[in-house]
């Protein structure tokens, strides 16, 4: 090699990857972070020189509560700079599948353990086992410090990417990112040839490169013939310059020199596609996790500032940590071993259930018994959402025959099909509106929308007919724009055969159906009254059943479905698919905190509450329109649309953490995911041109529904329907209010939905009334202060 080899700077990474729960159960994970933070100590006591990068608060924890001893001399060796914390999140988690907040509360909770136990203000994002990352997180990195990002999924042969790069999020926020050459975790040996290797990977213009190196998975870290081949590789004037470094101090040297850098400005996919729809489960358990803190946090807020009730800091952060721990990527993606998840994980979720479940309790009584309300039984509707709500509500209360507003307007109800009463509310913005429930037959006759034959139910927007020989929906006629929905039969259960792994490892779609649910008997109109109108159809495949509900709603432009599904197949995806009747498609989905547009090639996708089809569709007077549909779900994550097909991935049934290349041995006894019984709920709304914070909304208002409370007549200073936050204009969404960290003011979040710049008026009756700016794809973070009975 050349005399000027030396310019060139190979930045050894040290680090041990470690899965805290995978094809383990949890107990031995910590086991592991234990053993090799001991090896890492006893390397940096005999080797000076030594470097040592770790991620992840929550590991962190482990070592403060567990071994106190560990955990100061880790301390003493961040500050003297060889220990190296990155990440500054709670976990790696996966990237894909928590929503938009999930990721603000990593760093929020990160970032700030970080600096209380060790001083540090953390810069380098840093998720190298994630299986992709979504194309808002720049943003989100930025804006909570984070300067900098190392991943190393996908891989080359998944997404060619360059090794440096500005990656810019939607807003235009930028972070800089480094995929680095090789793998995160190398052998025990000489690591004089990976040297070497990284070194030809130079990115043009660049001196430096990163060389990760340690034993990983299931920890090890870097080993003594590791750190020797090192010192010896740093001391040949045959080898670049070789030292012994951090992430930090990687990008450090970066910033310094100035390269030109390229621009990536999308999102960074696609590694295991499967794992967006493995374990059903460990999904729903999430998405109501995070909809469950999220709305005690809001009520939370509001009984401390109205009421003066003391708010649940402490009991609400520990919530967030157990909810943030199950993020982790194998946790989320449904890729650990069987009892990982029926002995920690799902006990992890219940003690999150119990402490969010406790505190909305606690905030809605002390709400509740503040409301001035009449003698009699009445029922409070709490809305969660920053928006006025119109919606239909399904709630127990057994006798009750009529129910009219606070005013003593009689509204129309129902008796469902099941014993629950059916009634249309009108819910103000972030507040609740009280109606009286009562046991006296109505006083007056409604009419209602609502029509129903065989197989077949009708509102003012829809009109909805199912094939009594398939039980699938033969057509969707959309009464508001003239367009019948469908090109296809729809709400059809597909059967998939998949023989690929957990992960679906080198599989980019499902295409290999091998069969259709059918119906059992023939479609039954279930609920036929002035406030809903109901079908339920039968329908098996092999041995499973699914028991799907269809629903219309009186005055709501939405159409409704509940599957039940008791699934008993192997090496099988189940889909659901919705052909739309248009032409030149656009396919969206929603992404943590924003959306994206993808070709609708028909390959896995990953996603949040909805995906859409948009195109140009000609309506029965044949004039051609902008028309699309939303699909919206309660708890899945993944799903392909090809052309204008939308597939929603209901269930895959692979085997428990089974990883290729390993093949099912004959005869050998296996768990399999996903059986059993599971029920989904998901929402079809139909548009125009202008659509997509109508969409996003509505996608909120499925995962948040109104929360109902009965409660006696009593006194009170609150009256009986009261909105406590309102925020205009519509594509704005109020994510979290909470109490600040260190006082009494609260956080207010909220997000930019659309691509629409402008101004934002919030509004909470009472208090304040405030104008701020926003951009484009904006998360705006604002500090509500009061002082002097104001804000």
């Amino acid at each position: 090699m050349g005399k000027g080899i030396k310019r060139f700077t190979v930045h050894m990474i040290g680090n041990a990857h470690i899965d805290p729960i995978w094809l383990w159960r949890m107990e031995e994970g910590y086991e592991v972070v234990v053993n090799t933070c001991r090896a890492m100590l006893e390397l940096m006591r005999r080797y000076p020189e030594f470097k040592f990068t770790r991620s992840s608060a929550a590991v962190y924890r482990w070592i403060e509560e567990g071994e106190p001893e560990m955990f100061e001399e880790i301390r003493r060796f961040v500050r003297e700079g060889r220990w190296n914390i990155v990440n500054g999140w709670w976990v790696q988690p996966d990237c894909n599948i928590p929503c938009g907040e999930s990721f603000v509360r990593h760093s929020l909770y990160g970032k700030r353990y970080f600096m209380e136990k060790f001083g540090v203000e953390v810069r380098v994002g840093y998720n190298v086992d994630s299986f992709g990352h979504c194309a808002t997180l720049p943003q989100i990195l930025k804006k909570s410090g984070l300067d900098y990002y190392v991943f190393f999924r996908p891989k080359p042969h998944e997404k060619e990417l360059p090794q440096l790069f500005w990656w810019e999020s939607p807003d235009g926020s930028r972070v800089l990112a480094c995929r680095p050459p090789l793998h995160y975790n190398s052998g025990p040996g000489d690591l004089r040839e990976r040297i070497l290797e990284a070194f030809r990977e130079l990115f043009p213009g660049v001196q430096d490169v990163m060389c990760f190196y340690g034993v990983g998975d299931h920890g090890g870290g870097p080993t003594e013939e590791n750190v020797k081949s090192i010192i010896e590789a740093a001391r040949d004037p045959e080898m670049p310059n070789v030292i012994f470094s951090t992430p930090d101090e990687f990008f450090r040297r970066i910033e310094e020199a100035r390269p030109d850098l390229p621009v990536v400005s999308e999102e960074l996919q696609y590694h295991a596609r499967g794992c967006y729809t493995s374990y059903s489960k460990v999904k729903r358990q999430n998405r109501r996790a995070e909809c469950l803190l999220l709305t005690a946090e809001k009520f939370s807020s509001a009984a401390l500032w109205l009421l003066g009730k003391p708010y649940p800091q402490e009991e609400l952060t520990e919530a967030w940590h157990k909810t943030l721990f199950c993020q982790f990527h194998d946790i989320l993606a449904g890729t650990c071993i069987k009892p990982a998840y029926d002995e920690d994980v799902d006990k992890l979720y219940e003690e999150i259930f119990s402490a969010g479940e406790k505190a909305l309790r606690e905030a809605l009584d002390a709400i509740a018994e503040a409301i001035n309300l009449p003698e009699g039984r009445n029922l409070i509707l709490f809305n969660p959402m920053s928006w006025d709500r119109r919606e239909g509500v399904e709630v127990e209360a057994e006798g009750i025959k009529s129910v009219s507003d606070i005013s003593g307007e009689e509204v129309p109800c129902q008796i469902s099909h099941d014993g629950k009463l059916l009634f249309v509310a009108e819910v103000p913005s972030f507040g609740y509106s009280a109606y009286r429930l009562s046991t006296d037959a109505p006083k007056r006759l409604f009419t209602s929308p609502l029509k129903t034959s065989a197989g077949s139910i009708e509102n003012e927007y829809y009109r909805v007919e199912i094939n009594p020989r398939t039980g699938f929906i033969s057509s969707i006629f959309d009464k508001t724009r003239n367009v019948e929905m469908l090109s296809g039969p729809g709400c059809v259960p597909i059967v998939i055969d998949d023989f690929s792994d957990t992960w679906s490892h080198g599989v980019d779609a499902y295409r290999d159906e091998i069969g259709r649910f059918l119906i059992e008997g023939e479609p039954e109109t279930i609920e036929s009254g002035p406030v809903r109108a109901t079908i339920r159809v039968r329908s098996a495949w092999g041995s499973s059943r699914i028991e799907a509900f269809i629903s219309l709603w009186a005055g709501l432009p939405y159409i409704d479905f509940e599957l039940r599904i008791d699934w008993h197949e192997k090496h099988k995806v189940l889909k659901l698919s919705f052909p739309i009747n248009v032409h030149d498609p656009v396919a969206t989905y929603e992404v943590p905190y924003g959306n994206v547009v993808r070709e609708p090639n028909g390959n896995e996708e990953p996603h949040q509450r909805w995906i859409d089809v948009t195109g140009r569709a000609t309506t029965l007077n044949g004039e051609e329109i902008t028309y699309g549909v939303s699909l919206i779900n309660d708890s899945k994550y993944g799903s392909d649309i090809r052309g204008s097909e939308m597939r929603l991935t209901l269930l895959r049934s692979p085997i428990y953490a089974f990883h290729d290349p390993a093949v099912p041995e004959p005869g050998k006894t296996y768990d399999y995911l996903d059986q059993g019984e599971q029920t989904i709920k998901l929402r079809l709304i139909s548009h125009g041109a202008e659509w997509l914070a109508a969409t996003v909304r509505e996608g909120f208002n499925l995962n948040y529904p109104l929360i109902p409370r009965e409660e006696s007549g009593h006194g009170g200073k609150l009256p009986p329907k009261r909105s406590f936050l309102r925020v205009v204009p519509d594509n704005l969404i109020v994510t979290a209010l909470k109490k600040a960290e260190d006082d009494d003011s609260l956080i207010l979040r909220f997000y930019e939905c659309s691509g629409r710049s402008g101004r934002a008026t919030l509004i909470c009756p009472g208090l304040f009334w405030a104008e701020v700016p926003f951009g484009r794809y904006e998360i705006k973070t604002l500090k509500l202060i009061r002082a002097d009975g104001g804000v």
